[in-house]
């Protein structure tokens, strides 16, 4: 077995609270403003962890589907979100059948994620005709060229603004959304550099491609 990844440590699970991500459910909340999704309106939590936003959607009277690959996170999510669904799997081939969603959130997951467009494609694949992606995750605010990757952990999937928009519009979505929180994640990171974590615990350390930020990106699957 190999080390347990950073949202796995006791550490980081201390010390970042349910949600497992800068902000909590605070750009959860957000997203649901900007989408503006009917009651009861079928929603889906791809990478839900512990159960954090499956909670938050539950109790805005949303009917909750999360999905995700850890099997120790998974079975911690029935004390946030009694009243959710739950299902084993991984955002690039999603248990799911077409056009069944009329939204998705996919928070701090999609920069972890091996092959990012396809995950992207497997949302748009299960959204309905119109229905929204909420996107929150780590970026490149200041890309560099020629800059050195960044070391394996959070920060290694991260891209440009630029390159993030591209993927969407090459999976099918119009962006319509995009707000730098990167608040949210110096906030966390200090949290968790307190907890005894290190720099290179976090993957933010070294020389890289530029400086990690975080967003919210709402999208539209476009037909």
């Amino acid at each position: 077995m190999g080390e347990p990844r950073l949202f796995e440590l006791e550490d980081f699970l201390r010390a970042a609270g349910p949600a497992l991500r800068p902000g909590g459910t605070t750009l959860t909340a957000l997203a649901l403003e900007h989408c503006r999704l009917p009651e009861g309106a079928l929603v889906a939590d791809v990478g839900c962890g512990r159960g954090a936003s499956l909670a938050l959607l539950e109790g805005k009277g949303f009917r909750a589907v999360g999905i995700d690959p850890s099997a120790a996170l998974l079975s911690q999510a029935p004390r946030e979100a009694p009243g959710a669904r739950l299902a084993l799997g991984r955002a690039e081939a999603l248990p799911f059948k077409p056009g069944r969603f009329a939204a998705a959130f996919c928070e701090c997951v999609l920069s972890l994620t091996a092959d990012p467009l396809r995950a992207l494609r497997e949302i748009r694949r299960v959204l309905a005709v119109g229905g929204f992606l909420a996107l929150s995750d780590l970026y490149l605010r200041d890309p560099q060229a020629g800059g050195a990757e960044p070391p394996p952990g959070c920060a290694s999937g991260t891209v440009s603004r630029q390159t993030l928009e591209e993927r969407l519009r090459q999976a099918g979505f119009a962006v319509l959304v995009f707000v730098d929180h990167s608040r949210l994640l110096a906030e966390l990171a200090g949290r968790l550099l307190f907890a005894g974590l290190s720099i290179k615990d976090l993957g933010l350390g070294g020389p890289c491609r530029g400086r990690p930020g975080y967003c919210l990106c709402i999208a539209q699957r476009e037909d």
